[in-house]
């Protein structure tokens, strides 16, 4: 099955306990982000998570990556680096430009190859396989934090392993729950 972005209906946000939401409220919003992706690993929401940020020019730019295996944070941070979108100004060509236009969640699955044109940005797409078996990308979510009518400010991915399987029980409230907040940090 080719690499496939869907449009993703995110349930019902789960509340979010109240100090959590005031330590986040209280940080600078890439350290509130970093926060945020931080307890999404605690739930074992995804493996890797990424988020990407827009400025107050509408560019697109990498803000952070956390990982299950802390030590594959960096490495991949610097490789995600180079896209080629970002520091360009934000469009439909992405996941995160994709989700914020749309202003829907996405959830991208399927299998690719290296060089295999589709829906993943290159470097990302190369992670993707790294991590896969098979070339099965696993579980792709993307949430937009802002965009369609609210101005885009950015996007969290996060990445559950194929074996893993997709987001279940409590993790896709709770994940939307954090998105809530972390969005409503993001605009301030």
């Amino acid at each position: 099955m080719p690499v496939n972005a869907i449009p993703f209906k995110m349930p019902a946000p789960v509340e979010i306990p109240a100090h959590l939401v005031s330590t986040l409220r209280q940080l600078p919003p890439d350290q509130a982000a970093q926060r945020a992706m931080e307890l999404l690993l605690q739930i074992e929401a995804a493996e890797v998570l990424i988020y990407e940020k827009v400025d107050v020019e509408g560019r697109l730019s990498l803000g952070g990556v956390v990982c299950e295996d802390a030590a594959q944070a960096g490495p991949i941070q610097a490789f995600l680096a180079g896209e080629e979108l970002y520091g360009q100004p934000l469009s439909s060509v992405g996941l995160a430009g994709r989700a914020l236009a749309q202003g829907s969640a996405l959830l991208v699955m399927g299998q690719t190859q290296a060089g295999e044109e589709g829906p993943l940005p290159p470097r990302l797409q190369q992670v993707l396989i790294d991590r896969g078996v098979g070339g099965h990308i696993g579980f792709v979510y993307v949430l937009p934090l802002g965009g369609a009518g609210q101005r885009p400010l950015g996007a969290l991915t996060l990445v559950r392993g194929a074996a893993a399987g997709p987001l279940n029980h409590e993790q896709p409230g709770l994940s939307e729950g954090l998105r809530q907040v972390l969005e409503g940090v993001l605009a301030g």
